[in-house]
C-alpha cells in the first residue's frame, strides 16, 4: 500500500486531518496530536519479519527520558502505562510504542488507537509540574479505580475548531460518554481561568457531535 491508497482506503475516513507521505521503505503518518511541547505526533507504517505495524519509532519514551522520567523508578507511572497499553491495545516493544496490522479495513481505528496511546502515556510530563492537581487527579483516579468504572485517563480529542485537547478523563457507559475535567487552585483568580479554559473547550468540543456530556469535579477553588 502507498500514501494515497493509504489516504483513500482509511485516513479519509477520519473525522479529523490525517495526512501522509513516503519515507524510503515506510510511509509517515502524520497526525492532528500534540506532544506536551507542542510537536505533532508522527505515526509510521513499517513491514517487519513479524508482519506489518503502525509504530512511533520511540519518540514517546524518548521525549519521556529526556525530561528526566524513567518508568522502572516508578510502579505507579509503570502501571499507568501498562494500563494505557491494555486499553488502547499498543505494545511496548524495545521502547517502541505499537500495534500490529492484520486487518486492512481496521486501519483508521488502528491510527486513532496508537495515537490515543502516544498522547496518554507522553503526558506523564505533567506529573513533574503540577504537584496539586496530579495529586487531586490521582484522588479521582482512585475513585474510579474503587468504584469499577472503566475509563481512559489522558483522553485526545480534537474540537469543532481544529484544536487538541488533552481531558482528564474519558468515561463511557451505556447510552452516555462522559468527559471529565478535574480541577484545583488556591487562588479565586487562577479558579476563574481555569473555569473559563473548561467552559471554553467544552463549547468547541460541542461544535463536534453533542455525544459527550461535561462533568468538572473540584477541589475547593477559593
Amino acid at each position: 500500500m502507498n500514501c494515497h491508497e493509504l489516504q483513500e482506503k482509511a485516513l479519509a475516513m477520519l473525522p479529523i486531518p490525517f495526512t501522509c507521505q513516503q519515507e524510503n521503505e515506510r510511509l509517515k503518518v502524520s497526525t492532528p496530536y500534540l506532544y506536551p511541547d507542542g510537536d505533532y505526533i508522527d505515526l509510521y507504517l513499517i513491514e517487519t519479519p513479524t508482519g506489518l505495524y503502525f509504530t512511533d519509532l520511540g519518540e514517546t519514551m524518548g521525549y519521556l527520558t529526556d525530561l528526566g522520567i524513567s518508568l522502572k523508578q516508578s510502579p505507579k507511572r509503570r502501571k499507568i502505562v501498562n494500563d494505557v497499553l491494555l486499553t488502547q491495545g499498543v505494545e511496548l516493544f524495545r521502547g517502541e510504542l505499537r500495534i500490529p496490522l492484520e486487518d486492512w479495513d481496521k486501519i483508521a481505528w488502528l491510527v486513532t488507537r496508537l495515537s490515543q496511546a502516544v498522547v496518554q502515556i507522553s503526558n506523564l510530563v505533567f506529573s513533574l509540574r503540577l504537584g496539586a492537581l496530579t495529586t487531586f487527579k490521582e484522588e479521582v483516579e482512585d475513585y474510579w479505580i474503587e468504584s469499577h468504572i472503566p475509563y481512559d485517563r489522558d483522553y485526545a480529542v480534537v474540537g469543532g475548531s481544529g484544536e487538541s485537547y488533552t481531558i482528564d478523563f474519558y468515561i463511557s457507559i451505556p447510552r452516555r460518554s462522559w468527559l471529565v475535567g478535574t480541577m484545583s487552585s488556591q487562588s479565586r483568580s487562577h479558579a476563574n481561568t481555569l473555569i473559563c479554559r473548561a467552559v471554553r473547550t467544552w463549547h468547541d468540543l460541542r461544535r463536534v457531535d453533542g455525544r459527550y456530556n461535561l462533568c468538572v469535579h473540584n477541589r475547593r477553588l477559593r
